[in-house]
């Protein structure tokens, strides 16, 4: 993995692949919002550094991770429950500006797909509150594969769309769960975008 000082991808670039939650949208804040009162109703407290070590994690191991107990009705229940609540309040959101500059700068030159270990609903909403949806080439998120992140699903699926290889393309990432995506699909050349 490389890990440059700048979010300029280099000239021999074919392909970029964006995460969504944390890297294109400021997200996270209101997804733990969401989750935190979801869970309240259930008798579990959502602590900022249980969301830091839990909050990118697939919907199963996150919700047991809170609710052991949980059932797969309760589960389906809280993933329906988590959408409508987060699309109420899309409004809050705002791009991630650093990161969607590189986006727009390379729109049309480059092919571009975001690779989000989100659900699709929550995931497109987010683009198009903060108006950047038309940027991509394809959207690809938790609903299209069989294993979200660490998994390399949605990275090779993102790859496939585009007909690039991972040799080929620059993942722009935010967390250790995503950077192991990307590089279990193949990619070695994957900028973290998390500003110091």
């Amino acid at each position: 993995m490389t890990a440059p000082s700048t979010l300029e991808p280099p000239p021999n670039a074919r392909a970029l692949l964006f995460d969504c939650d944390g890297t294109l949208v400021d997200t996270m804040g209101l997804h733990q919002v969401v989750w935190a009162e979801l869970f309240a109703e259930h008798g579990f407290t959502l602590t900022d550094e249980w969301w830091e070590e839990t909050g990118n994690v697939a919907l199963k191991p996150f919700v047991r991770a809170a609710l052991p107990d949980a059932s797969d009705q309760l589960m389906a229940q809280l993933r329906d429950d988590s959408i409508t609540l987060f699309s109420e309040r899309l409004h809050l959101l705002e791009p991630l500006d650093h990161v969607v500059d590189v986006a727009r700068r390379f729109h049309g030159i480059l092919p571009m797909a975001v690779c989000s270990g989100g659900f699709r609903q929550p995931v497109l909403d987010s683009l198009d509150a903060v108006g950047i949806t038309s940027l991509f080439d394809h959207v690809v998120t938790a609903d299209d594969v069989l294993h979200s992140k660490p998994a390399p699903d949605l990275y090779l699926l993102g790859m496939d769309r585009l007909g690039v290889r991972a040799d080929e393309v620059i993942v722009y990432e935010d967390s250790a769960i995503g950077i192991a995506s990307a590089l279990a699909a193949g990619v070695t050349r994957i900028i973290d975008v998390r500003l110091p």
